[in-house]
């Protein structure tokens, strides 16, 4: 009897061995199973935060479980944020799969994103929930607007190159004419001075052409050093030669603010830059007021600016006022702010035309351009309005 339970004790000894054996292999096992599905996890998380796309991942119900970095960004949000609420709550865009549609998000910036969606399917083909991917469009449509803006400009630069040179011609002619006219007669008299009239009327004309050329054609730029403040004076200078109405230059208040150091630019195209917004400023008060003028430095770059007081930029005309011909003043060309637009592309640059009120009340228009950044060869198109 004794043996027996001898025995069946041994063999339960071994069994319980045995199987702690098993168990122990099994549990290495499981840590082993454990490891690597942590590694995959880890390895879909940093592969999901390193996609250039924004998503969402939702469950059955819509809830979202996960997002990553660039969705974050894209809505100006944190991640935690967005985690575990419901995606009609938080999650923009239409209904329709990949149709473009702008945002606003928290910090200002309005993009355009298009918003797909795929499903997650368990092994039972049902679905466990879904994946939500924002694609930001916002460079490309801008990069799209940059080449339709380029061929318009080539498209009329070419056609206002042709319609110079044809006015030239005859506009010599006449001049000359009207020179010889007004040396034949006494001064002070009516001929004498409808002469003179008609030779103001040539030099702006000429002054028109002038711009057309210089639109159509732009030329190479000098490079020299030059102070901020010497290109400031010299535009100021020369928007004061002639003011709208031939109105008194103090019927305008100057002020300046030019903390700006020195800049390698073409400083002649830069000061008819400078001087045309200027005398843009002066147009829109006609009977005089206040304008301010300030030549800023920082993040490598040179940004000239005028402020006026004037009635301001609609928001719907702002995207047009650097097309060429398009003014909204009747005595106006459509050139000033074309020019400007074009010499800070030449220069690498931009135009921004600021459609919120100016500390003085009015519009305020700038041009930036890179401090140390070597010139464009060929004319780029960024223009801004906001």
């Amino acid at each position: 009897m004794m043996g027996s339970l001898a025995n069946i004790s041994g063999d339960l000894l071994e069994s319980y061995e045995k199987l702690r054996g098993h168990a122990t292999r099994m549990e290495q096992e499981l840590c082993r199973a454990n490891t690597d599905l942590e590694n995959q996890v880890a390895e879909v998380e940093a592969i999901l935060q390193a996609l250039p796309v924004g998503v969402a991942v939702l469950d059955a119900e819509g809830t979202v479980l996960r997002v990553n970095e660039t969705l974050a960004h894209i809505l100006a949000t944190g991640k935690g944020e967005l985690v575990g609420m419901a995606a009609q709550d938080c999650l923009p865009g239409p209904e329709e799969p990949g149709e473009p549609f702008s945002l606003s998000s928290a910090d200002g910036q309005t993009r355009i994103l298009t918003r797909r969606s795929a499903k997650i399917v368990n092994t039972d083909d049902d679905q466990a929930g879904r994946v939500e991917i924002f694609d930001d469009q916002t460079e490309m449509v801008q990069l799209e607007e940059r080449v339709r803006q380029m061929d318009k400009m080539a498209a009329l630069g070419n056609m206002a190159a042709g319609i110079a040179h044809e006015i030239r011609n005859p506009l010599n002619a006449v001049k000359g004419f009207a020179e010889l006219f007004k040396k034949s007669m006494q001064p002070d008299t009516r001929d004498h001075r409808w002469s003179s009239l008609i030779l103001s009327g040539v030099v702006e004309i000429e002054a028109i052409i002038s711009s057309l050329l210089s639109f159509s054609q732009p030329e190479k730029l000098r490079l020299e050093t030059i102070e901020a403040q010497d290109i400031v004076d010299g535009a100021l200078a020369a928007a004061l030669q002639r003011t709208p109405g031939q109105r008194d230059p103090r019927d305008w208040q100057f002020t300046q603010d030019c903390s700006a150091g020195a800049l390698r630019c073409d400083h002649i195209k830069l000061r008819q830059a400078l001087r045309n917004l200027i005398s843009n400023a002066m147009e829109v008060q006609p009977q005089g007021g206040a304008l301010h003028i300030v030549a800023a430095q920082s993040d490598g770059s040179h940004t000239f600016e005028v402020q006026d007081a004037g009635p301001g930029v609609p928001v719907s005309l702002a995207s047009r006022l650097a097309d060429p011909f398009f003014t909204t003043r009747a005595s106006g060309t459509g050139l000033g702010l074309s020019l400007v637009h074009s010499i800070a592309a030449l220069h690498g640059g931009a135009l921004h035309i600021s459609c919120d009120a100016s500390p003085l009340g009015g519009a305020s228009f700038q041009f930036s351009i890179p401090s140390t950044r070597s010139p464009l060869t060929t004319r780029s198109c960024r223009f801004n309005a906001s």
